[in-house]
């Protein structure tokens, strides 16, 4: 019995550590912005007109709609050399519409631009879905750089100009621009997706470009090199996170990334609270596979250690959420273990720090945002939630589903759904309403409230109030996020018999195809 205990309370207490070693990156990379943050750095040189290269603008879209249509006339719009641009929409589309909006607007830009090369490139199939239709247009271009975006983001028509320059020095492979949101400020969900993501890109992407450290490569946004690409090895179909992977594989070429934080290119986020958790938990799943398959690539590799070792670090920090689960549900039996070891200081103490710094990290977070150039307005809360932690209570409330995704990753068989935009069409894989049961990260996370709820009322019956607080914080998550999972995961209603106009096998899949 003892040697269970022992092997419990080292577990949770690794876990413990590793979120602390997580919070303590954070805080220096922090520090690190604040220190170095200001103008973007300038180009080594500027092409002259008359050498500006050839550029391919790749737009790899699935079931967008209307946005198929933005996409192609922004990229035309480009303030660049038609001799010297080509546009590549890669369509996956399968739902009936994208397509025909697609092919009617590159059909009317080819009339109205006929200088201008427009490719419409559509595969028999979706295997390797974004990397995948990535790999067929790059077999495809002549641009000697790369620039891609996703189908809600707003190219600006001088995008190219801006970034382009940048290539004249050789080293450097890949040109990152933030992203920006057309909704941040939609509702108070999409403000804090728009913080988290503002701090991941304005912090940990500028700090550690500035540092000399591997910045990643976000999928959209950005434009490649073609040689630095196919040094890389090319788009591959391995995980759902294709940008990452690549970016590893660049970086044992000694390609560097230049990170523009000034450059901020306007997008969408998911406005619905399934919308961002699918969206998470495919990203997760593409992390676990990218740590578990690129871990011994990158150790093997021919950078320098202080490389390899702050590559694996950032990898690594992907199993977060399995380590906060853990951490949280375990707090009552390990303070009660600790007890009996002896420990019952130390093990208070390591929570507390950790909440602390957790704590600390959110201020120093909040303010730094609002000291941006183009700081976004104060989030309209109603007073009793001005000072929640509604950050660290979102990401508890997360933990279920990023853990249950974490150990998909573990498995071969992937999944990719669209994340719903504003022109994603009904019937997309992971849009609309719910199906005729609800997942399992719904059962999952609205399950972790029901058990935080009862240790939370065990903990104060026992006399552990620390125990209860982070319990409480758990069922405060979990309750916000598993609620809103389930009224987003609804089942569709049957229709009423009076608008029946089809046979049953029609109306079957109908609801087939909406949900």
């Amino acid at each position: 019995m003892v040697w269970i205990e022992a092997i419990f309370f080292t577990a949770v207490t690794f876990c413990v550590v590793y979120l602390l070693v997580m919070s303590a990156y954070q805080m220096a990379l922090l520090l690190i912005y604040r220190a170095t943050r200001g103008p973007d750095p300038d180009p080594a040189r500027r092409f002259a007109d008359d050498e500006l290269p050839r550029v391919t603008v790749q737009l790899p879209v699935y079931n967008e709609g209307e946005l198929a249509d933005q996409c192609l006339r922004l990229a035309a719009d480009l303030d660049y050399p038609h001799d010297r641009l080509q546009i590549q929409y890669l369509d996956d589309s399968d739902d009936g519409v994208t397509s025909d909006i697609a092919r009617a607007t590159v059909d009317r830009l080819r009339r109205e631009r006929p200088d201008l090369d427009i490719q419409y490139l559509k595969r028999g199939d979706r295997s390797g879905f974004k990397a995948g239709a990535l790999k067929y247009g790059t077999e495809r271009a002549n641009g000697e750089f790369l620039a891609i975006f996703d189908a809600d983001f707003l190219i600006p028509r001088d995008f190219l100009r801006q970034t382009l320059h940048h290539f004249t020095d050789p080293s450097i492979g890949i040109v990152q621009a933030r992203w920006d949101y057309t909704n941040a400020d939609r509702s108070v969900f999409c403000r804090l997706q728009a913080n988290k993501l503002d701090m991941h890109q304005m912090v940990e992407q500028s700090a550690r470009a500035k540092i000399g450290a591997q910045a990643i490569f976000h999928g959209t946004a950005g434009v490649w090199r073609a040689t630095a690409l196919a040094e890389a090895g090319g788009w591959n179909c391995m995980s759902e996170v294709e940008d990452v992977e690549l970016t590893i594989r660049s970086a044992a070429s000694g390609r560097r990334m230049i990170y523009l934080d000034r450059l901020r290119i306007a997008s969408e986020l998911p406005e619905t609270v399934r919308g961002y958790v699918r969206q998470q938990m495919r990203w997760k799943r593409g992390w676990t596979r990218v740590t578990l398959h690129y871990s011994r690539t990158v150790l093997n590799g021919p950078n320098s250690w202080r490389h390899k070792l702050d590559v694996l670090q950032r990898i690594h920090l992907s199993w977060g959420p399995l380590g906060a689960l853990v951490m949280t549900l375990a707090v009552l039996p390990y303070f009660m273990v600790a007890a009996r070891l002896g420990l019952v200081w130390p093990a208070i103490a390591l929570y507390i720090v950790s909440l602390v710094m957790s704590l600390i990290g959110r201020v120093l977070e909040s303010r730094t945002l609002a000291e941006d150039p183009w700081p976004r307005g104060p989030m309209k809360l109603p007073p009793l939630l001005r000072h929640a932690p509604l950050g660290y209570l979102m990401n508890l409330g997360m933990a279920w589903p990023l853990t249950q995704a974490t150990l998909e990753g573990f498995g071969k068989g992937q999944v990719w759904e669209v994340t719903p935009k504003s022109g994603t069409t009904a019937g997309s894989v992971g849009h609309g309403g719910g199906a005729a049961r609800r997942p399992l990260y719904v059962w999952g996370t609205l399950g972790t409230g029901a058990i935080g709820f009862a240790m939370a009322i065990i903990s104060l019956l026992l006399g552990h109030p620390l125990a209860a607080f982070f319990y409480v914080m758990l069922v405060v998550g979990c309750g916000w996020i598993g609620g809103a999972l389930w009224i987003d995961t609804r089942p569709p209603r049957p229709r009423p018999e009076s608008l029946d106009t089809g046979t049953p096998e029609v109306e079957v899949a109908a609801v087939a195809a909406s949900s």
